[in-house]
């Protein structure tokens, strides 16, 4: 009596097929699941978008880009973000409790600092809280929170947690120092020292956070937030690894919701209209602050073929990568542009 079974060759042909249907499902998969992630992000937005309405509708204003304020000399800058003030409209009203927003350079400090011991740097620190409503689930991070150990005039350290978002900025907006920063977004520096510099001469001092009665071109023909991708291997070849001297990181360590050193915060959470979406660092770009600014300028995403931006009118939209530059550049306007 013959017992029935696959001959080798009859075995080998059903895993060749096995192995052919799992190659023409997986595609399937990935789409399904970018496409899931791409609507968490949209929902990010949106609910980040409603409390931007929010604070206004409380404080007669949008939040603070950044504010800025220096403490003595030398000057030891430092502020607020955006993202602080967003707290407790995005149901982190725990969060915001634990925040010293007294703006002084001491509450900066101790916002970065363990709860328990106010000299020890820690993830315990209420700056290296990672919030869920700040991170898209396409933008690739190896690590959050992050430490940043640059200690120098400007520039925070500690532990700190990430976003994936940036407040739009307008149309130049990277370094707080660069000489032809701008004004012209929809967040930007505020306070005592809204002009770090008096060659800066697209920025007033003493500015005041946008109201809707700023925005004429139209709440929905105006951006309000956007994405940042956090993967450019060139960057981080060309631009931190080769001279630290231009980026002091890598990176996956721009873009941190809690900056208290106002110097360069602006760097971490306000984008521009400077180059098209989705800009990466060219492979043999020569090391220079220029290249850094640029790159750090870019709204992006892990989406293909885009980015998701919020506009102020609430609504979510997503901006393709070809869009025409003049067209980009006049949506993260608030009014009408004239340089």
């Amino acid at each position: 009596m013959k017992r029935a079974g696959f001959t080798l060759v009859e075995l080998l042909v059903v895993i060749a097929i096995v192995a052919i249907l799992i190659g023409l499902l997986l595609p399937g998969v990935q789409s399904v699941r970018e496409a899931a992630r791409r609507m968490t992000c949209q929902n990010h937005l949106k609910q980040l978008a409603l409390a931007t309405h929010h604070f206004e509708s409380a404080r007669r204003s949008f939040p603070p880009g950044l504010t800025t304020f220096v403490n003595g000399r030398p000057r030891d800058w430092y502020g607020e973000t955006l993202f602080v003030h967003l707290l407790s409209s995005i149901e982190q009203t725990g969060l915001a409790g634990r925040w010293d927003g007294s703006g002084s350079y001491e509450a900066a400090i101790r916002n970065t600092r363990d709860p328990d011991d106010p000299d020890l740097e820690s993830t315990e620190a209420v700056s290296a809280t990672t919030v869920a409503v700040f991170l898209c689930p396409s933008d690739l991070m190896d690590r959050n929170p992050v430490h940043l150990d640059y200690r120098r005039t400007g520039y925070s350290s500690g532990w700190f947690g990430m976003t994936s978002y940036l407040g739009n900025g307008g149309t130049h907006s990277t370094y707080f120092r660069d000489a032809d920063m701008q004004s012209d977004g929809v967040f930007f520096m505020t306070g005592p020292e809204s002009r770090p510099g008096a060659y800066q001469r697209f920025l007033r001092p003493n500015e005041t956070p946008t109201r809707f009665a700023d925005i004429t071109d139209g709440t929905s023909q105006t951006l309000l937030l956007g994405e940042r991708f956090h993967h450019d291997p060139a960057f981080d070849t060309r631009l931190h690894e080769t001279s630290t001297r231009y980026s002091r990181y890598p990176i996956a360590k721009w873009g941190v919701w809690g900056w208290t050193g106002g110097g360069n915060g602006t760097t971490h959470v306000l984008g521009s209209t400077r180059v098209p979406p989705n800009y990466r660092t060219p492979e043999n770009v020569p090391p220079s602050y220029a290249a850094v600014n640029l790159r750090m300028s870019a709204f992006g995403s892990g989406h293909v073929g885009g980015v998701n931006f919020a506009l102020c009118d609430g609504s979510v939209r997503f901006v393709d990568d070809a869009i025409n530059l003049a067209v980009y550049r006049a949506l993260s306007t608030k009014r009408e542009h004239v340089r």
